[in-house]
């Protein structure tokens, strides 16, 4: 009897310590400090960006080539939370577009925003068969260059594609944002030629962070742009080599 006891209680501890540790856990996801969290995932093939919301509102843009951004997205997001709230696709090349059609598959995707023009591939095809299948294709919302959006207050300018640029096999169509959150600024250059790099320098200043998605070899990169934002912090591919992600909090000091 008196051992059935100490069972019992033994159980009752390990149940009181699950409880307490999972409020705890909770409570970090639920209660932590409003600032914009920004996610740089390193995958063996191609690029993902998750960004967090001061309102726990998430952003994926890309997903890699494959479903190895799952697991890169269950490092960033509580187990409990199954919902996507803005997918942003910038092109159609299968080492970004890839790993998208799983991420549907498994979470609830509340919209999609997409280059009013790309490129084709097999990926954004199975991409966008996935999205007819979730009636996702109604929640698509194509821009280019000179529009805007807003969500949870963080501003989202889009510097390309533009409709008028001569398009060609080294300068294919893809979205380059600027996001803007207080007195913080971010620009994601992608893939993007050096060519259309310069297209839009006289549209850009001065830039906390500036992120791009190769090396950053010279034949890749403009240097009059790089000089122009005069940026604090760059990221590129190999940046991320030793680190599987890297993780940046913007403050908003409005």
């Amino acid at each position: 009897m008196k051992a059935m006891l100490r069972h019992y209680k033994l159980i009752l501890i390990i149940i009181s310590f699950g409880v307490v540790a999972l409020g705890g856990y909770i409570y970090y996801w639920e209660f932590r400090k409003p600032v914009l969290e920004v996610y740089f995932f390193h995958l063996d093939r191609g690029r993902s960006i998750f960004l967090r919301t001061p309102e726990n509102r998430s952003i994926l843009i890309d997903g890699g080539q494959n479903s190895q951004v799952l697991r890169e997205i269950t490092g960033v997001m509580p187990f409990y939370i199954r919902r996507i709230d803005t997918i942003i696709l910038t092109n159609s090349a299968p080492k970004n577009v890839g790993g998208l059609a799983d991420v549907i598959k498994r979470y609830e995707i509340g919209e999609v925003i997409a280059p009013v023009m790309m490129g084709t591939s097999t990926a954004l095809h199975a991409f966008e068969n996935s999205l007819k299948e979730k009636n996702l294709d109604k929640k698509t919302k194509k821009v280019g260059k000179g529009d805007t959006f807003t969500i949870d207050g963080i501003k989202f300018k889009v510097l390309f594609p533009d409709p008028l640029f001569k398009f060609n096999k080294t300068s294919m169509p893809e979205l380059v944002l600027e996001i803007e959150y207080g007195q913080s600024k971010i620009l994601l250059l992608g893939d993007v030629s050096k060519t259309i790099q310069k297209s839009f320098l006289g549209e850009v200043g001065k830039v906390n962070i500036v992120e791009y998605a190769h090396a950053g070899s010279d034949s890749r990169t403009s240097k009059e742009l790089l000089d122009k934002i005069n940026s604090d912090i760059i990221i590129n591919s190999k940046t991320l080599i030793e680190t599987r992600r890297i993780k940046l909090s913007l403050l908003s000091l409005e």
